[in-house]
């Protein structure tokens, strides 16, 4: 929970729902006046989900009259589930503020550097993505792009989650016949890939 008059903002970098869970975790931070963390990891390699080149992340934030903490997130030449979905890079940049009286968040600033998805190219250079913009990936399920996930009431406190991609792997689940019937099966959500996540959160 985040206590009046602080902030908190996170990078979380890539965190595939595979058996290595939690891959890359860039600086947490709620410090005093005027602080600023960053941090840095090597390439990621899990064979056929995900493949990068490098991630970097800065946090920041302020408290006085208001309230103001950003977090900025990349991470370079991206390749999931054997190129179904690839990217140059990935910038997720999300900005909160509070006075006390009125409390927002945005993430202007993230960007997709030549984003392709499942052979359709999406960005040419670096481009934004409308909020929450959904795309089929047969066989697999589907990816959100440009994922915001708010927090707060606009008044005393704002935050921001943004993932920039994030995969729902899916599949059929259940189902069968006996004497008595049929039963159809499920689509049922067996996994998730998030990459290029930024989080920023500030209160009064």
């Amino acid at each position: 929970m985040t206590e009046p008059g602080s902030f908190f903002v996170a990078a979380v970098l890539v965190i595939p729902a595979v058996s290595a869970g939690l891959l890359a975790l860039l600086p947490a931070v709620a410090p005093a006046d005027g602080a600023m963390a960053a941090g840095d990891a090597d390439e990621l390699n899990v064979p056929g989900t995900i493949t990068t080149e490098g991630l970097t992340g800065t946090t920041s934030g302020s408290i006085g009259d208001a309230t103001a903490a950003q977090s900025v997130a990349t991470v370079f030449n991206v390749n999931l589930l054997n190129g179904l979905i690839t990217a140059s890079s990935l910038t997720a940049t999300v900005s909160s503020t509070s006075s006390g009286a009125r409390a927002t968040s945005n993430a202007l600033g993230s960007t997709f550097g030549d984003l392709v998805v499942n052979g359709v190219q999406v960005t040419s250079g670096d481009g934004a993505i409308a909020p929450n913009t959904r795309m089929d990936l047969p066989g697999v399920g589907y990816v959100v792009l440009n994922e915001q996930l708010p927090t707060g009431d606009g008044v005393r406190a704002s935050g921001l989650t943004v993932n920039l991609i994030h995969v729902y792997r899916q599949s059929l689940t259940g189902g069968g016949c006996t004497l008595l019937g049929c039963v159809p099966s499920v689509l049922t959500t067996t996994g998730e890939i998030i990459v290029g996540s930024a989080a920023s959160n500030a209160a009064m």
